[in-house]
């Protein structure tokens, strides 16, 4: 067993976060002593390996509750997580193709702003390079 410092220094993480995944129900202390501390054993390690893996794939600390909660019922994992894993995916795909069309946009402002160095700008009403004038 681990106190929350030895957990933390183990894991990674600072004891702050600990304690905010605590309150926020996705990691708990494996027991905690008469005097209130907490102590943790390899199970909450592997929980909290868990949760940190969803979220350097792109899952809110909801999403992780959501899995956490269907894990603690009981239930089985594999028909949840894959459709997660299918809405987080087609998510990602709708973000890129919004940037995608962001990128092609600030590259055609910047080439105008690059060809177009001392514009005749007052900065009345914006600025040329986010509106740059229809040829």
């Amino acid at each position: 067993m681990m106190t929350i410092g030895e957990f933390a220094r183990t894991a990674g993480v600072s004891v702050d976060t600990l304690r905010f995944y605590e309150r926020r129900g996705l990691l708990a202390p494996a027991k905690r002593t008469n005097a209130g501390y907490r102590l943790y054993d390899e199970g909450c390690l592997g929980r909290l390996r868990f949760i940190q893996k969803a979220k350097e794939l792109g899952f809110t600390l909801a999403e992780v509750a959501r899995v956490i909660a269907i894990m603690e019922a009981g239930q089985p994992l594999c028909t949840s997580v894959h459709e997660l894993l299918e809405n987080k995916l087609a998510e990602i795909e709708r973000q890129m193709l919004l940037l995608e069309e962001m990128r092609r946009e600030l590259v055609e402002r910047l080439a105008w702003a690059r060809a177009h160095p001392d514009p005749d700008c007052a900065g009345e009403e914006g600025c040329v390079y986010f509106d740059p004038p229809q040829a």
